[in-house]
């Protein structure tokens, strides 16, 4: 199941997501991934903006439960 780099869009496998508490939330909330964390704001493009604001928004629900984001966006069709 992935769950999405809510900057850039990119779909990440969330059982590879091996971060501390501080690390998945900064990843959740929109620092980036290893894929655009180097780039400049002007330089990324979220593939998928709408499915990264819902992401944003369930995981400020849902906490530290990465399976159940994961799960929730899979199940609505998002990822």
């Amino acid at each position: 199941m992935d769950i999405l780099c809510t900057r850039c869009g990119e779909p990440w496998d969330a059982s590879l997501l091996d971060l501390t508490k501080d690390e998945r939330n900064v990843f959740l909330a929109g620092a980036g991934c290893p894929c655009c964390s180097h780039l400049p704001d002007n330089e990324v493009y979220n593939r998928a903006p709408e499915s990264s604001c819902i992401q944003s928004e369930l995981a400020a629900v849902l906490g530290d439960d990465i399976d159940g984001l994961a799960a929730t966006m899979e199940d609505f069709g998002l990822i």
